[in-house]
C-alpha cells in the first residue's frame, strides 16, 4: 500500500513540477503599406478611412517573418473612424497571414495635406497570446490625385520599444509551484513513516 501512495504523490509531484504555463507574447515589427480613401479630401477635416483599395506587408520581423513582402492584406468593409480621438475601438481591422489586429486607441495629428494616426491595439493569431502593439499610420496629400497613399507600422510592447510586451500569465506559475511542493511535501512525510 505504501508503494502505492510513493508513487501516486511521486506521479503529481513530477505532473506539477514539469508543468507550466507560460504566455508566448508576439515580438517584432510588421510594416505595411498601400492605399486608402478618406471621407474628406482635406486631411485636417477627416474622420474615418472609407476604404482601402490596396494593402500590402513592406517588411516585418520576429514573430512575423513567414509573412512574405508584398504580401496583400485583408482590410475590414467597416469604416474605421479614427478621429475626434482616441477613436472607436474595431476589432478585426486588419488580418494577414494568420495575424488579426484589433484597434483600440489613437491620437490625431492633421494638417490639411499630412495626416499622423498613433496608437495602440492588440494582435493576434497563430498560436501567439493577444500582444499589445504601438503603431503609427501616415499619409500624405497626394500630388497626382487618386486614393492617399500610407504607410503604417506596429511595434510589439506598449512602449514601442519593439522587445515584446510582457503578458501576464494569471498566476497559474505560481499555483502549480505550491502545488509542486505540497505534493514534495506529502511525499516526504510518507517516506518517513
Amino acid at each position: 500500500m505504501k508503494t502505492k501512495w510513493t508513487g501516486i504523490y511521486g506521479a503529481a509531484v513530477a505532473v506539477l513540477a514539469t508543468t507550466a504555463a507560460h504566455a508566448v507574447p508576439i515580438t517584432g515589427t510588421l510594416s505595411m503599406g498601400g492605399e486608402l480613401n478618406l471621407d474628406s479630401a482635406d486631411y485636417a477635416t477627416a474622420t474615418q478611412v472609407t476604404s482601402w483599395p490596396l494593402v500590402y506587408v513592406v517588411a516585418d520581423s520576429d514573430s512575423f517573418s513567414s509573412i512574405s513582402a508584398f504580401t496583400q492584406v485583408t482590410m475590414s468593409s467597416s469604416p474605421w473612424i479614427f478621429s475626434p480621438a482616441p477613436g472607436v475601438a474595431q476589432t478585426d481591422l486588419w488580418n494577414v497571414g494568420g495575424f488579426t489586429f484589433d484597434f483600440l486607441s489613437d491620437t490625431v495629428s492633421a494638417s490639411a495635406n499630412f495626416l499622423d494616426i498613433s496608437g495602440v491595439g492588440n494582435i493576434s493569431g497563430n498560436g501567439y497570446d493577444s500582444t499589445a502593439f504601438t503603431w503609427n499610420l501616415s499619409l500624405e496629400q497626394p500630388t497626382t490625385g487618386g486614393p492617399s497613399e500610407f504607410t503604417f507600422s506596429a511595434t510589439a510592447g506598449p512602449s514601442g520599444a519593439g522587445g515584446g510586451s510582457q503578458v501576464p500569465d494569471g498566476g497559474f506559475t505560481v499555483a502549480f509551484l505550491g502545488l509542486a511542493m505540497a505534493g514534495i511535501e506529502g511525499l516526504r512525510r510518507k517516506m518517513l513513516k
